[in-house]
């Protein structure tokens, strides 16, 4: 059955190992920015031309999720929906598309986030992220809140 499971969690949550889980135990076609980003402009594209290159990926993304789910296949988006606006934006994408939303929810602890972008960090071929980029981003994250709740189905791991 078509459905949308959604990764919500900052850097270093956990959503991709999540998602690979999620991946096989439902069957599900997976889609994780970090990958397509690494594979298209490498480990640590420049910071000036990120945004614009992650808008791309973004782009391209959607248009083989929104294909998979119309044609009955459950997908998992590995992608983090930060802000409220990108959660709405989402809810209004499957409601379109006729299809549940499930929302996956992961903890944040900041310093198991810091430990575990450090290890990432040291592999060979991994999406890099500095801990200044860390820093500078850890303000725009903007948890699930209590309203929010009741407009899709959340899971909590």
């Amino acid at each position: 059955m078509s459905a949308i499971h959604a990764l919500h969690g900052f850097i270093g949550s956990g959503k991709t190992t999540r998602a690979r889980r999620l991946e096989t135990q439902l069957g599900a076609l997976r889609f994780t920015p970090d990958e397509w980003m690494t594979t298209l402009y490498g480990a640590d594209p420049p910071a000036d031309e990120y945004p614009d290159l992650l808008d791309r990926v973004r782009t391209l993304m959607r248009a083989q999720w929104t294909r998979a789910v119309t044609l009955g296949v459950p997908v998992i988006l590995d992608e983090g929906l930060w802000t409220r606006a990108s959660r709405d934006e989402l809810r209004a994408q499957a409601a379109a598309l006729g299809v549940p939303l499930t929302l996956h929810v992961l903890p944040f602890d900041p310093v198991t986030a810091r430990e575990r972008i450090a290890a990432r960090n040291e592999q060979v071929g991994a999406h890099f992220v500095a801990p200044a980029t860390f820093e500078l981003f850890l303000p725009r994250f903007e948890p699930l809140t209590p309203d929010e709740e009741p407009l899709q189905r959340v899971i909590r791991s």
